[in-house]
């Protein structure tokens, strides 16, 4: 036995105690199911606003690069970071508010202060619902706090900076204000496009989901358009030898769709587990990411199927609880490098859950569904592995039904990374762990494949707690 086995034994040991503690100290509250909002009128009003969350170059701290290894140091600028919101209502008095940042992603506690800080605000009125979406930039700065500096068994502290989170959060309520005060009226489209070997992947999948989806508000008086726009691809193609902040692809789209259209553009990623977007330049990186952003921004002008959605929305946002059981990740909660609150679980090995949630909406009859992890696009809209291609010699039977059936909808929109950072979402018949350091470092399965994002997940149960609490709340919504 090697110092990286004794090492997860000890760890897995910390955690189950901590779990002990948790179960007898702690009670978890029944979570009751939430208000199904109904919001209709004669016609769309929306509002945008966007504002730079860059950090103080002044300041002479260190700001840790996240997405990658930790310990990475932001040594310059390649790109300006944004934080955006749109405000949506039917014409009425009620509505709600979506945002968006060019950051990796944040907890649902983070999330849940800045709805309160929003909430509070007497500049906003009516505001039944918020939502918070990641483009996931792995260029950003740490928000998570998972890529501060690491110690010997590459556990790494806290990476995030106070200043520049209360700097994101007063942003975020300055930019939500902004949108409420600019709606106007208008109509509100629907349309997608098919980008074409536009996705890639080491896991073998056989349906990619190469769809751009876009909502499209045109103001009725000939203003700017807002669009609301969505791909599974990751923003992570400067690589792990990057140290320029930057929001990687999302940002030279938006800039040009911004140039040639005029259109202000909120950016969300859709089923990104393990899938990357086309590798156009494997010698400039930085070349690479301005040829994805054209290669999508282009697309997005080429939508030609847009249907005019009736004002309309319903909307469910749902907690529920998620057994964690990565116990690496685990101890990073209980070293507080990031912000987390355990409850007792009796379906987790270590003991523990987490509380997380879900957004579902029926926007005109557009059905779109916001998830707090990183999913593999065969967990939303299936294609699963065959037996004689699983690594564990399973079919899709062993796996839980695909979201996009449960919403029976092959055209489900899918924002990851919202409202919360719950790690990648992997089909059990595809999760392989590290036989002697599950969690600690990846493995390769039986065909020579890597499973590293297995690391980063909380467990194999996750994606049927998704599939078994979605399905409660699309029946609830149908």
């Amino acid at each position: 036995m090697n110092i990286m086995d004794l090492a997860s034994k000890g760890i897995a040991a910390i955690t189950k105690n901590y779990g002990k503690k948790v179960c007898k100290n702690e009670t978890a509250p029944k979570i009751e199911k939430a208000e199904t909002l109904k919001f209709g009128g004669s016609g769309y009003r929306a509002g945008f606003a966007r504002d730079e969350i860059m950090p103080d170059l002044n300041s002479g701290k260190t700001y840790w690069i996240a997405g990658h290894g930790s310990g990475h140091k932001m040594e310059g600028v390649l790109s300006p970071v944004y934080i955006s919101a749109v405000w949506i209502d039917c014409g009425s008095d009620e509505g709600m508010l979506w945002l968006g940042a060019d950051i990796v992603g944040m907890t649902r506690i983070e999330i849940n202060k800045i709805r309160s800080m929003i909430m509070a605000s007497p500049k906003i009125k009516g505001c039944k619902c918020i939502n918070f979406s990641c483009t996931h930039s792995h260029s950003g700065i740490d928000t998570l706090g998972y890529w501060g500096k690491a110690n010997a068994l590459g556990i790494p502290s806290d990476g995030k900076d106070p200043e520049y989170m209360d700097m994101l959060m007063k942003k975020a309520v300055e930019v939500s204000e902004k949108a409420y005060e600019s709606r106007k009226s208008g109509k509100l489209f629907s349309g997608n496009i098919t980008v074409k070997d536009g996705l890639y992947t080491r896991r073998g999948f056989t349906d990619k989901h190469e769809v751009l989806s876009r909502l499209r508000f045109v103001p009725d008086d000939g203003s700017n358009d807002i669009w609301i726009m969505n791909f599974g691809g990751h923003p992570n193609s400067l690589g792990g030898g990057n140290r320029m902040l930057s929001g990687e692809y999302p940002y030279f789209m938006r800039e040009q769709i911004k140039a040639e259209n005029g259109a202000d553009v909120l950016f969300g990623i859709g089923a990104i587990g393990a899938m990357d977007v086309a590798e156009f330049d494997k010698d400039d990186r930085v070349n690479c990411i301005k040829l994805q952003a054209k290669m999508l921004a282009d697309a997005s002008q080429k939508i030609d199927n847009d249907v005019e959605l009736k004002p309309e929305m319903k909307i469910i946002q749902q907690p529920f609880y998620l057994p964690v059981g990565n116990y690496v990740l685990t101890l990073l909660a209980m070293r507080h490098v990031m912000s987390f609150k355990a409850y007792p679980c009796d379906k987790s090995d270590i003991g523990i859950a987490m509380m997380t949630e879900m957004t579902y909406m029926s926007i005109g009859g557009v059905k779109i569904l916001l998830l707090p992890g990183e999913s593999f696009v065969s967990t939303v809209y299936g294609s699963y592995l065959t037996a004689d291609k699983s690594p564990v010699g399973k079919g899709g039977e062993i796996n839980p039904k695909p979201l996009a059936e449960i919403a029976n909808d092959p055209n489900l929109i899918v924002f990851g990374v919202s409202n919360d950072m719950s790690g990648y979402v992997v089909p059990p018949n595809d999760f392989v762990l590290h036989p002697t350091q599950p969690y600690l470092n990846k493995t390769n399965d039986k065909f020579g494949n890597g499973h590293y994002h297995e690391t980063n997940s909380m467990g194999p149960d996750t994606q049927k707690t998704i599939a078994d609490a979605f399905a409660e709340v699309a029946a609830r919504m149908n």
